[in-house]
Parts: C-alpha cells; structure tokens; sequence
C-alpha cells in the first residue's frame, strides 16, 4: 500500500494527506464531543467570619428649623393692633399684635363646663365600676352560704320524710319510747337542732309524734323555699354587676374627661397668652399674618363635629352614655372654639429632619444616635436630638382613638411617634421644607460571627447556605439562624462555623451535594 502511494503523483498524495488529516481530525473531534466531561458551575465564596455589625434605620423627613415659630389665636379675640408686615425682621421684646379677650369669656364658661361635666360623668362610672365589684365580691359570699344552706335543709327534709313514712301509728308513746324513736332517727341523720326542734313541736302537739314532724317538716320546706327564693335573686342581680364592672365605659368616660381637661387648659393659656399679647422671643422673620387690626379673628382650620351617639352606637349601643356624653360635646358645640395660626416667625437657626416611625422602630431609636443626612447630592452628619415617648395626637378630639379604645383596634394617629435628627453642619443645599433622606445607626453588635447577604438562600421556608467542602469541592445545604443584618451581612446565630466557606449568589439549580468550580 506504501509502495503504490509513493508512486502516486505528489499532487494527489498531498490531496489524500489532507483529507485524511481532515477525517482525523473531525473523527477526533466527535469522540471529544460525545465523551468530554460536563463543565462544573462556576461560583465565587464568602467566609463566615468574626467582627463588629452596625445596623441602622432608614427614613425620609422633612427639615425644619428650630426656631419657626407660630402664633396662634383663638376665634372670636378683637385684635387692636398689628405692628408688624410679612418680610419684617423683628428683635427680642418686640411687640407683634395686642387683643382685647373679653368676648372669650363665654368660650371660657364652656370649656370649663364641658370639663366638669365630664369629670363628673367619669366619677359617677368609676363609683358605680367599683360598687359593681364589691357587690358581686359579696353576692359571691351569700350565694355560696344560700346554696349550702339549701343542701343542709334538703338533707333535714328528707329525714323528716323517712321518718314520718317510717313511722308505726301508736295510741300514745311515754317517755321513754318517745326518747327511744328521737335516738333512732338521730342515728339516721337528724342533727341534735333538729331533734331539738322535734322535741318543741311534741310539746305543741301534745306528744303527737306524726303531727310533731309534719310541723317541723313543714317549717323546713318554708325556710327551703325561702332560701331558694334569695339565691335566685341573686342571681338574676349578679349579670347587672358583671355588665357595670366591664371596664370599656368607664374608659370612655375617662378618655373623654381628659381630653375635655386638656382642651380647657390649653384654651386657657392661649386666652392668657393673647390677653398679655404677642412679644417676640428672639430675633427673626414674619413669614406669615393671618389677622388685621379692628377685626374679630376667625382662623382657616374648620373644627370637627364629634357625632358622639354614632360612636357610642357604633361600640356598644350604650344610649344612656351616649345620651351623657353628647351632653359634654354640647356644652362647647356652636361656641366658634376653633384655633388657628395667625402670625408665623422664623429665622435660620439650627436645621432638624422631621419624621415619625412606628412603635417596633421607636424602640429601637434614642437620643445620641449618630446619623447621616443626604440633600441634593451631598450627606451631612447628623444626631438623633428628640425620641417623642408617647405617639401623635391630632388636634381636637380623636373620634378614632376613643373607637379604638373601645372595639379594642388602634388607630392611625396612636400609630406613630415624632423624631427629630438635628444636622450639624448644614450648609446652601439644606433647605426648609424639602423632603431629605435619613440613615441613624442604631444598635452596634461586637465580636459576632456574620456572612455576607449574597450567601443566604431560602428552602422550605427556612433561611440556608451552601457551605463549600475545599477537598471533595462539593456543597452542602444548611439551615441557618440569622440575627440582626445590613444591607451586606447578616449575624448569623447557629448553622455556621467561624472560617467556613459559603457559596455566594447560588442558583436555584444548585443541590446539596453538588460540585462546584470557584471562579477566583
């Protein structure tokens, strides 16, 4: 075969060497194809490692300044004078506007009115709440005595009816048999009272023994009846007691009292405070006047009804509290009680964020906190300066917060609390009024095990990872106890061994027990 290719012309042997380096090659290439080991995925690893974890909370608010200042007037004050226009600068001690308060004084008589009829009310419930207690506390006590009373009695009745079926009609019985029969029914259960009492009825019926039990019977069945007749009368009352002890009534009467209270004490200061007039604090701005010299004040807010009977009907469908605290309601319904701002100051002063958190981030939030700011572009270093330790109120009264109190849900205005974040040192681009983004640092954790964020999967509804085995190179899946985490690393409580190997970002694909390439 040699011999005859070497007599082939150059031409054609280098054609045949070609082609058989061509078929070599694809021949080659299909075994490669079909027989080469499939490619391992490719996975970059974390570590669990040891080291500090700062975890922080995350807000937006609203800048403020320190020194904003509204002045508010109630409706119905005669403003004298105004001295001064929107644009003006004012200095400490200046005069800003005098009132005359005397047409206040009816608004006065019906704020302090609505207050004692409501404090009144609450006494009135508190007194009947705590007599509800006591008198079911002794209706206990005299129904347990009543119902061991009626057992003992029924015990005696039905001795006394043994005994008068028992016994044999005589002509007379002396002494001696009558004090025979006393002992035997003694021994059957009669107690000495009662063979005492039988010994009272033979002396009434002349030694009739028969006539002397029927007596006495009777006279039992009497004191049963009795007995019986109290217990069911105490019971018919003890329902009465139980409705007066429940305690949402007097919870509405006292939320009611409180705010009436609190309404005529701030009403009162602000007559005061108008009655001295308005005197400027420290230096600043008029940015704002809502009244004018020689007119009666009427402020832009509106003041909201409360239909009390729909609230009431609504909890509990209790009229006759209803009927009390419309009452309380009406006494300053119709009296134009509204307040509203009628001067505002303000000058450049310290710059604060404004916002409100729920109560799970309140508690996680304190005064010293450091913070970031971030405006325009730019962060500002920042400190938590106030932490409100009760929630929001809005103005007035809240129909929703006394239906909560009452059907036992919550409402939006208890739902938050305000904070403030004081910037430190603000500059052109911190501007009142617009909203900035707010970062506070809350809890530090210290000498912790953690991993980073992209190693966390989930299966089955539990937090796992998939830990790296260097020596066969394969994974294995295992359900971790995470704790607090940042955006990149999570605390990690149980699952994990400081300095073992997690996969980062696995696919869905990847499996316990696979194996796995790692990209460097």
């Amino acid at each position: 075969m040699f011999k005859k290719f070497k007599k082939w012309s150059l031409k054609k042997r280098l054609v045949v060497s070609i082609v058989s380096i061509v078929l070599l090659a694809l021949i080659i290439f299909v075994i490669y194809a079909n027989f080469k080991p499939e490619a391992l995925p490719t996975y970059q690893l974390g570590e669990a490692t040891r080291g500090d974890l700062q975890t922080t909370f995350d807000t937006q608010g609203i800048v403020s300044s320190d020194q904003t200042k509204a002045l508010k007037a109630a409706a119905g004050v005669k403003v004298l004078t105004v001295n001064v226009a929107v644009g003006e600068r004012v200095t400490p001690g200046q005069v800003l506007a005098t009132f005359d308060v005397a047409g206040l004084n009816p608004q006065i008589a019906a704020y302090k009115s609505a207050a004692d009829k409501a404090k009144a009310s609450y006494d009135k419930a508190a007194a009947m709440n705590q007599n509800a207690h006591k008198r079911l506390s002794e209706i206990s006590g005299e129904s347990a005595e009543l119902q061991k009373q009626i057992a003992t009695l029924q015990k005696e009745i039905a001795a006394h009816e043994k005994a008068i079926a028992d016994y044999q009609p005589t002509p007379s019985l002396d002494e001696a048999e009558i004090k025979a029969v006393l002992e035997k029914l003694q021994n059957e259960g009669l107690t000495e009272a009662e063979i005492a009492e039988i010994k009272v009825a033979l002396e009434s019926n002349k030694g009739n023994f028969e006539a002397a039990l029927k007596d006495n019977l009777a006279t039992k069945k009497l004191e049963l009846a009795k007995a019986e007749t109290q217990l069911s009368s105490l019971e018919t009352q003890k329902p009465i007691y139980e409705a007066q002890t429940d305690e949402t009534m007097t919870d509405l009467y006292k939320s009611v009292m409180e705010q009436k209270i609190k309404e005529r004490d701030a009403y009162l200061a602000l007559v005061e405070e108008l009655k001295k007039g308005w005197v400027a604090e420290k230096d600043g701005l008029v940015t704002e006047i809502n009244i004018k010299a020689g007119e009666t004040f009427t402020p832009n807010t509106e003041n909201n009804a409360v239909d009390v009977s729909k609230l009431l009907s609504m909890a509990s469908g209790n009229e006759d509290a209803a009927a009390v605290l419309s009452e309380i309601f009406s006494t300053t319904e119709g009296k134009d009680k509204g307040v509203g701002v009628g001067m505002v100051l303000e000058s450049y002063g310290d710059f604060y964020v404004d916002f409100t958190v729920g109560k799970y981030d309140l508690q996680n939030l304190k005064v010293g906190q450091k913070a970031t700011v971030a405006s325009l572009g730019k962060t500002y270093e920042a400190e938590v300066t106030y932490v409100s330790a009760t929630a929001n109120a809005q103005a007035g009264f809240d129909i929703s917060s006394i239906a909560s109190s009452i059907t036992g849900g919550s409402s939006a205005s208890a739902n938050s609390a305000p904070v403030k974040v004081k910037i430190l040192e603000p500059d052109e681009k911190i501007v009142l009024g617009f909203d900035v983004d707010v970062q506070i640092d809350t809890e530090k954790l210290e000498n912790i095990v953690k991993i980073p964020v992209e190693a966390v999967t989930t299966a089955d509804g539990e937090n796992c990872v998939f830990i790296y085995n260097k020596d066969k190179k394969t994974v294995e899946l295992r359900t971790v106890t995470l704790g607090a985490g940042t955006d990149t690393e999570y605390e990690v409580l149980d699952g994990i061994e400081l300095g073992e190997q997690v996969v980062l970002n696995p696919k869905t694909a990847l499996e316990d027990g696979n194996k796995i390439d790692i990209k460097a």
